[in-house]
């Protein structure tokens, strides 16, 4: 079981500026450091703060790692030595009285870089018509769910599904190969070319399984701790915008403890 305790967090001076709530994101849980860059400011990231998700860069220092929520549904752990930007990430008016909660709420559009570090994403059942697209230095991904990891070191992007599907394109190929959950691909760049290709796919490494299951296991934590609404509020015009409400979901029976060991982490 589990309560829930609600906040609501607003930005006054955007009320008469946008129809669609501005797309948040959850910090559920930090372990060592990471800052947020925004276009105008530098800030040491915390355990349960929000912000808005579109334009923000996060980078986790060494032996430290973060796991958030996107307002959508989707949870996201980084590892160590992480670089996220989100590009884009949109949402339109919330579906009402939402009782299934593994369910997008309104349809979204996501688009994230990740220029270097691992990334896990749990997402929720995509809404019809949404859009979710990871790049990195050698591939696109078009993500449909539900559970990955994507792993960018040096010259190589590393794309291990769980569950869902993934569709993974290259400079050298736009039609793109599908992954089901199991599979994995890996993609290397060319520098004489300055190309990309896929070097390799097939099933995970069973020796690859836990370390990645761990991973995205945090990820799924992440939207778990976090109730996403909106609420139509109204400024001093009169003007009425839906901004997202955000509550805090507290287990009554608190759950074993789930870390990952800092042995563990990327060096």
């Amino acid at each position: 079981m589990a309560v829930v305790t609600f906040g609501v967090f607003l930005v006054p001076h955007l009320f008469a500026e946008i129809k669609n709530p501005v797309s948040k994101l959850y910090v559920s849980d930090l372990k060592g450091e990471a800052d947020l860059h925004t276009s105008d400011s530098v800030t040491s990231l915390t355990k349960k703060t929000v912000f808005n998700a579109e334009g923000a860069t996060v980078l986790t220092n060494k032996k430290s790692n973060d796991a958030m929520a996107y307002s959508n549904g989707t949870g996201i752990f980084l590892d160590a030595n992480t670089r996220l930007d989100v590009k884009k990430f949109v949402q339109e008016p919330f579906t009402p009285n939402r009782y299934d909660l593994d369910v997008e709420p309104s349809v979204s559009q996501t688009q994230a870089d990740v220029p270097y570090g691992l990334v896990a994403l749990c997402t929720s059942k995509l809404a019809a018509g949404s859009n979710m697209v990871y790049t990195t230095p050698q591939a696109t991904l078009d993500v449909r769910g539900k559970k990955l990891v994507i792993e960018v070191n040096d010259n190589e992007t590393r794309v291990s599904v769980l569950e869902g599907d993934v569709t993974v394109r290259t400079s050298d190929d736009s039609s793109g190969k599908l992954l089901h959950g199991g599979q994995e691909a890996i993609i290397r760049s060319n520098a004489a070319s300055n190309t990309s290709d896929i070097v390799s796919t097939g099933p995970i490494p069973d020796k690859r399984k836990q370390f990645l299951s761990d991973r995205a296991s945090l990820a799924c934590i992440a939207k778990q701790t976090v109730y996403f609404a909106a609420v139509d509020i109204k400024d001093a015009n009169g003007d009425t915008a839906e901004v997202i409400h955000i509550a805090e979901v507290i287990p009554t029976d608190k759950p074993t403890d789930f870390t990952v060991s800092p042995s563990q982490l990327s060096p």
